[in-house]
């Protein structure tokens, strides 16, 4: 499987916003550039994934908890990455904030992105575990699938 391939797939039922070329150079410019892999600035200029939410069934979930989550904007990902926790504490771990929890927990939702190829791993990183001054212990981060194209081609938008 491959992400592009995937999210075309899906395109017609994605309900977001196309990023702007302006916001995928402020993301560039502001993070590590390790951490924006290539193809993600032409995934979120060309398909509408801002804003738009998916859900995956708890049997489709690694974790078997299932995932309800909302597509972050540039701003929300650079919010969560250099402003909140965990966001803070695992940039430097290769963990790429993607999207917000929409089942109340507050737990965001990344890509690991640091050595993980073209098609990272999607995780959900718990806020509870973070803290300023000690590393995440990675052990506690939960995976929801094994790649991002898999997460696309399993979930459900709406």
């Amino acid at each position: 499987m491959d992400i592009f391939s995937e999210l075309k797939k899906r395109e017609t039922f994605l309900t977001g916003a196309k990023t702007t070329e302006q916001d995928v150079k402020c993301l560039a410019n502001t993070l590590p550039q390790e951490l924006v892999p290539s193809w993600l600035p032409i995934c979120l200029q060309e398909f509408k994934l801002a804003g738009t939410c998916f859900s995956l069934d708890e049997k489709l979930d690694k974790s078997e908890l299932g995932a309800d989550i909302k597509w972050f904007t540039v701003s929300q990902m650079l919010e969560e990455a250099l402003e909140v926790y965990p966001g803070k504490v695992v940039l430097d771990l290769g963990y790429l904030p993607i999207a917000a929890c929409l089942f109340g927990s507050g737990d965001p939702y990344f890509l690991k992105v640091l050595n993980d190829g073209e098609d990272p791993t999607l995780v959900r990183i718990p806020h509870n575990f973070a803290s300023e001054d000690k590393q995440y212990p990675e052990n506690e981060i939960e995976v929801i699938c094994d790649s991002l194209s898999e997460f696309f081609s399993k979930a459900t938008i709406y």
